[in-house]
């Protein structure tokens, strides 16, 4: 009997010292400094968690579009020491609807209770639905009959007051304008690849997109640097507030480098209003006529213009046989003359600027990107610059009717990526779905000044 006494005794003195040597570790985790929300959560934060020295909460973003609908849920942790806070997680869900189609107040009701069942299936168990306040963004609604705007805002706001979570009339339905997305998103790159605090505004990513027309960079610069920019290439100019500090925030616009313009001058020779068109930059096989712009362009490749190859299969396998290909060298040269003019004097320190930074691609650079496979058209994926350049290649010289003009687009855009944004094979083209394993968008930063300052 008294060995058992004296073998619980010796246990719980065990148990005690293991308990005060956790308190202690954890205790002397809350004295280390912490000013980067995206710090990576580790043991010994769990353990404080466990043992009530921190504290976690969670904030929601709900962002739609016109066939589907995105549910982010954050969850924040906090030290009750110093209220010193971490975005330790992102979970996500969606349905297969958007809010914006097929506008009454029926299919509203019906819809947004489809998205607080997604919300329901993400939220923990110990988690209280009240105290996590609701955040839905929605697109610019210019485009929608005025009638419709009403019943679109009125149904979800009669929704979401029901619902149990913190809902505010006026902080919890928005609408998130192309400019105010591109500023949160920026924000939301540069906190997630970390250390945004300690970094100076070179040293932060950068967003690059093609419209139809343009090039458009969006990066940070410091109040000097700002200077150096002409004013007639800036098309946004923003202050922004990181950690305490203002930092300018402009979109620089190259014009003419938009992926469809550029084809245009490129093909054509800058002579827009000529019809039949044969280049250099597409392969002998393609005959097609292209309609932009009010123009319609009869397209065809150089004939003659061939390839001697092994064949290695088929009945000519082991024989040498002609295949048509798009001129590569004489493409290449065309289109680095035609880019050249276009950057010139008015761009040398946006391209020597760029050259520091992480890029992250929009727009048509990545729906070129993903039409050739080298990234997920859904859940993005970076692309290894000597992936591109092997794509295209492989674009110039295999003829792809489905894809006629793939060499000369894939040119241009490899072009620019080479002279104006300063990659090279060994470089890495970022997408913005999956940063530090949360979404590279506009959620993050709403989330992170919810949590802060409340709807």
């Amino acid at each position: 009997m008294r060995l058992m006494l004296l073998y619980v005794e010796r246990s719980l003195v065990i148990i005690l010292a293991v308990v005060a040597l956790l308190l202690a570790v954890v205790s002397f985790r809350g004295l280390v400094t912490l000013q980067d929300p995206i710090s990576p959560v580790g043991y010994i934060d769990q353990l404080s968690l466990l043992f009530g020295l921190h504290e976690q909460s969670h904030v929601i973003v709900i962002n739609t579009n016109k066939w589907s609908t995105d549910v982010h849920l954050y969850t924040f942790q906090k030290r009750l020491k110093d209220g010193a806070f971490f975005l330790s997680k992102e979970t996500q869900g969606s349905t297969n609807s958007g809010l914006l189609d097929k506008i009454s107040q029926v299919d509203i009701e019906t819809k947004c209770k489809e998205i607080l069942g997604v919300c329901d299936s993400l939220i923990p168990f110990t988690a209280t639905n009240n105290n996590i306040p609701i955040l839905l963004g929605l697109p610019e609604l210019d485009g929608l009959p005025k009638e419709d705007q009403k019943t679109l805002v009125s149904g979800l706001h009669t929704c979401l007051s029901n619902s149990d979570y913190d809902y505010s009339k006026e902080g919890s339905i928005g609408t998130i304008s192309p400019q105010k997305q591109i500023v949160m998103q920026w924000f939301s790159l540069s906190l997630l690849n970390g250390r945004l605090p300690y970094k100076k505004p070179s040293e932060t990513p950068v967003i690059a997109e093609t419209d139809e027309d343009d090039l458009k960079l969006t990066f940070a610069v410091s109040s000097i640097d700002s200077f150096r920019l002409k004013n007639s290439t800036v098309t946004m100019f923003q202050k922004v507030s990181v950690f305490g500090e203002i930092w300018e925030l402009v979109s620089v616009k190259i014009p003419d480098l938009g992926l469809h313009k550029a084809r245009q001058l490129v093909l054509t020779g800058s002579n827009v209003d000529k019809e039949l068109i044969t280049s250099p930059c597409v392969n002998p096989v393609v005959d097609r006529w292209w309609d932009f712009r009010g123009h319609s362009y009869h397209v065809k490749g150089i004939k003659r213009s061939v390839e001697e190859i092994k064949e290695r299969n088929g009945p000519f396998a082991g024989k040498r046989v002609s295949r048509p290909v798009a001129n590569f060298d004489e493409c290449h040269s065309t289109v680095v003359s035609f880019v050249n003019k276009k950057i010139e004097r008015d761009y040398d320190f946006v391209i020597r600027d760029l050259k520091k930074r992480r890029i992250y691609m929009r727009g048509n650079i990545f729906v070129k990107c993903s039409e050739r496979g080298l990234t997920d058209p859904f859940k993005g994926g970076d692309v290894k610059l000597k992936a591109y350049m092997d794509s295209l290649k492989h674009a110039c010289k295999v003829p792809n009717t489905e894809q006629p003009f793939a060499c000369v687009d894939m040119m241009i855009t490899g072009v620019i990526l080479d002279k104006v944004m300063g990659l090279h094979k060994s470089s890495i083209l970022y997408t913005p779905h999956k940063v530090n394993g949360m979404t590279g968008d506009w959620q993050v930063a709403a989330s992170l000044q919810i949590y802060q300052n409340g709807l």
